[in-house]
């Protein structure tokens, strides 16, 4: 309970399955589109999240966010609930990475950090791995493997900064939720900003093999957050496919 006596619970969600997904290429803040089994990935969150009344529902500002979103309230039974658009809420941005071979670009990084390849990086590195990865693309972004055109401001985000625009808007959330007599609230995210805000909540949280529709429920008390329950749970995509 918080201080005022109310629960507040986040359903923090990984958007559906896009093009990109499908295409193994890394899309950050570029708007690829759900694919058809996106529609359907979608279809079965919903239904398999019906039981469940949400007071509220946020999302991050591409298309694979607000679809996500937007399909799963209304297959779960919560259609009339408005949902808010976040861009603090969207993925890492990847910098010149975008639209790069997601498996050559993470291999590229890690041997830029020092090791065989991004499955030794992530071997080594443990519960620091999706952090020092993030990092470790910023700053190769800043060498000759990145795009000389592109401003700085649009090359890959560090880990703190991620870090910190999803941790305020999710306090926001919990926050707004709570004052307001709290309750359930869908949020929809993208699996490596998830994978930033847990490490803030959790610093062993590492590398996270996240599916399309995961979700991570997370109890929002007096300013701080727990983890819920399993990470990255497909539990409610699969009982929904039923």
């Amino acid at each position: 309970m918080n201080a005022n006596g109310e629960l507040t619970t986040i359903y923090l969600t990984r958007h559906t399955q896009t093009t990109s997904n499908v295409m193994g290429v890394m899309q950050g803040w570029s708007d690829f589109p759900v694919t058809d089994e996106g529609r359907e990935i979608i279809r079965s969150l919903g239904r398999g999240l019906r039981g469940i009344t949400f007071v509220a529902a946020y999302c991050g500002n591409l298309s694979r966010h607000y679809e996500t979103a937007k399909g799963a309230l209304e297959s779960s039974g919560n259609g009339g609930v408005v949902l808010r658009v976040d861009p603090d809420l969207r993925e890492v941005n990847f910098g010149s990475f975008e639209g790069r071979d997601s498996v050559e670009t993470f291999n590229a990084t890690a041997r830029f950090l020092g090791y065989d390849g991004a499955e030794e990086a992530y071997e080594k590195l443990g519960g620091r791995a999706g952090t020092v990865m993030i990092d470790g693309m910023h700053d190769l972004d800043f060498t000759a493997a990145g795009n000389p055109s592109l401003p700085d401001s649009f090359r890959a985000e560090t880990s703190a900064r991620v870090q910190e625009r999803m941790r305020r808007a999710l306090s926001a959330i919990g926050r707004t939720t709570s004052e307001a007599g709290g309750g359930n609230v869908l949020v929809v995210s993208s699996g490596w900003s998830i994978q930033q805000f847990l490490a803030t909540v959790d610093a062993q949280i590492g590398r996270l093999d996240m599916d399309n529709a995961a979700v991570t429920r997370l109890i929002y008390q007096d300013g701080d957050f727990t983890i819920d329950g399993p990470v990255a749970s497909l539990e409610y995509r699969q009982r929904g496919m039923r």
